[in-house]
């Protein structure tokens, strides 16, 4: 698991660089890296505060198919 707070730090760092590139292609490159990290700093938030339960994880991998 990867400590949001070093994803979103991640981000903005992304944003700030985009901030001051002139090539439009780039910035805009950028400014989705950014959001894509913002994403996932969220979605390991969630993560932390909603851990799988033994129940979930053992009926997933009980319906593998092979």
């Amino acid at each position: 698991m990867i400590d949001p707070k070093t994803l979103l730090e991640r981000a903005a760092q992304l944003a700030d660089q985009a901030k001051g590139e002139e090539e439009p292609g780039i910035r805009e490159r950028l400014l989705r890296m950014a959001e894509h990290y913002r994403d996932l700093a969220a979605h390991e938030a969630w993560a932390h505060e909603n851990p799988p339960s033994v129940g979930a994880l053992t009926n997933a991998l009980g319906n593998r198919t092979h």
